[in-house]
């Protein structure tokens, strides 16, 4: 599969999006974890007993997803070859298959017999363990997110309509605000389109805008007050969503909405 070039706006840098391979994966789970290491969420997660290692989420996710061939694992390159950004998304249903080339069917690297459709089991999960903790509030947290993961897959996504799923996307903190997130988003995007496929997230409070701005729609919200399941407040120095600029600062780590968003083909 060859690089795809973006084209660089006002205030946008120029990258190169390639196919993401198992030596980036070290390099990837690094981003993604500065990425979220000030998400309010994460880091009240990182609170409860068993670990919540996003460098280790991110590691293993990709050593997963890259196994197979019904996900599509790209990378944000800049001029000077530093990874600045990465994304995944799966295909569900209808035989669907990795896309070749700037994959949008161009052939040049066409799917083999091998390539399988994705089974419902392996649509994107929330993480949580299958037996809640007693008494420790982040498992109830993980119960919760569970379930309404499992609600939003089983009664708003159709089961039997292909689609796709944006499996994670993450952005240098460095370089955010620069087009990254819109250059992977629009690559994403297009895949969508050559196939006439909806693509389904789970959006994070933060990516919201971003994801509102592609053409994705909210179908679902889920609201978290996090303090409800914080074992603690937040200490000096925390992100909490008053940091975020998006609550009072009043010494809590406030309110966060999970979003399912959808995007029609051809939308933005």
């Amino acid at each position: 599969m060859s690089s795809s070039p973006t084209s660089a706006g006002a205030r946008d840098m120029a990258v190169s999006i390639q196919p993401l391979d198992v030596a980036d994966i070290p390099a990837c789970a690094r981003l993604s974890a500065a990425a979220f290491a000030t998400d309010p969420h994460t880091i009240v997660k990182q609170l409860g007993r068993q670990s919540y290692d996003m460098f280790a989420i991110a590691r293993s996710g990709l050593e997963e997803n890259l196994k197979r061939q019904n996900f599509v694992c790209v990378k944000a390159v800049d001029d000077q070859g530093i990874i600045v950004g990465h994304a995944s998304w799966v295909f569900s249903g209808g035989g669907q298959k990795r896309a070749s080339s700037r994959d949008t069917g161009d052939g040049e690297s066409a799917p083999t017999p091998a390539d399988k459709a994705t089974e419902p089991d392996s649509r994107p999960q929330a993480h949580g363990d299958d037996a809640e903790e007693e008494g420790d509030p982040i498992e109830r947290l993980h119960a919760l997110e569970e379930a309404d993961t499992q609600y939003w897959l089983q009664n708003l996504v159709p089961v039997d309509t292909p689609c796709m799923f944006v499996v994670g996307l993450a952005v240098l903190p460095s370089h955010e605000g620069r087009g990254i997130g819109r250059a992977l988003l629009r690559h994403g995007n297009a895949i969508a389109d050559e196939r006439r496929l909806s693509i389904w997230v789970h959006s994070s409070h933060q990516a919201y805008v971003a994801y509102s701005k592609a053409g994705f729609e909210t179908r679902r919200e889920l609201n978290i007050n996090l303090d409800d399941y914080a074992p603690r407040p937040p200490r000096d120095g925390e992100a909490t969503m008053a940091v975020a600029g998006q609550d009072n600062d009043d010494g809590r780590w406030g309110q966060y909405i999970i979003r399912y968003m959808e995007r029609k083909p051809g939308g933005n």
